[in-house]
């Protein structure tokens, strides 16, 4: 892989490990989703399809808030 390729995969790895701070320290799924895509465009510039946002976050969301129930 190119580095440049490496350098896009690490952005995206750090890209959702934030999203794990949405999604813990947000009261809706709605809000999380709303922080990412926010973030996306204002800080990382990545190229992360909105609907892609919204179903990870949604994923993360699931998995995170099913330890509560």
């Amino acid at each position: 892989m190119s580095k440049t390729g490496a350098w896009v995969m690490d952005l995206e790895e750090q890209f959702w490990d934030k999203c794990v701070d949405f999604v813990k320290n947000n009261d809706t799924v709605a809000d999380a989703t709303a922080d990412a895509v926010k973030y996306n465009k204002d800080d990382m510039y990545l190229s992360i399809d909105e609907t892609d946002i919204e179903e990870g976050i949604s994923e993360m969301w699931a998995e995170y808030w099913s330890k509560y129930q």
